[in-house]
C-alpha cells in the first residue's frame, strides 16, 4: 500500500542476561551446597512505526534515544540517531540498513557518546545509556 511505503517499521529486541545462583544437594549428605551460577536470559521486543522524516523515541532502560528514518534508493533505509532533541543538529549518528538486517544499538550509543564528549556537551545527556553490560539492544527494520 502507499501508506506502507511512507513508513518505517522498527523492531527493538532487548536481551537481558542475569546470573542466578544454582543450589544443589551434596550427594549422600542431604546438605544444600551452592552449585555455582547460571545465566538466565530474558528477551522482549517492541515495535515502533515511524513516518519517514519524523523522529521517534527508543526507550533504553529509561534513557531516550531519538531515531529518524528515511528510505533511500534500492530499499536501503537510513536511520539517524541522536540522544536529545535539543542537540540533534550537533550530535547524530547515521546507519544504513536493509529490511531484515540487525543493528546493535550499543555501536550507535558509543559513537554518540564519543561525539558528545568531544563537543564537551553536558554529561547528563549521554551517561549511563549503555546500561549494564548484560543488557543488549538490537534494532531491525521489518
Amino acid at each position: 500500500s502507499d501508506l506502507q511505503d511512507m513508513q518505517c517499521r522498527l523492531e527493538l529486541t532487548t536481551t537481558r542476561i542475569r546470573k542466578e545462583e544454582v543450589k544443589g544437594f551434596r550427594a549422600g549428605t542431604g546438605l544444600m551446597a551452592a552449585a555455582g551460577t547460571k545465566d538466565v536470559k530474558e528477551v522482549s521486543s517492541s515495535e515502533l512505526l515511524l513516518a519517514f522524516g519524523r523522529p521517534g523515541t527508543l526507550d533504553l532502560e529509561g534513557r531516550s534515544l531519538q531515531v529518524e528514518c528515511t528510505k533511500g534508493a534500492s530499499g536501503v533505509y537510513q536511520l539517524t540517531f541522536s540522544f536529545s532533541e535539543q542537540y540533534r543538529s550537533r550530535v547524530s549518528s547515521s546507519v544504513s540498513l536493509k529490511q531484515g538486517e540487525t543493528l546493535q544499538v550499543a555501536q550507535v550509543t558509543k559513537d554518540l557518546t564519543s561525539q558528545s564528549k568531544a563537543l564537551g556537551l553536558p554529561q547528563a545527556l549521554y551517561e549511563d545509556i549503555q546500561g549494564k553490560e548484560n543488557i543488549s539492544y538490537e534494532l531491525r527494520i521489518k
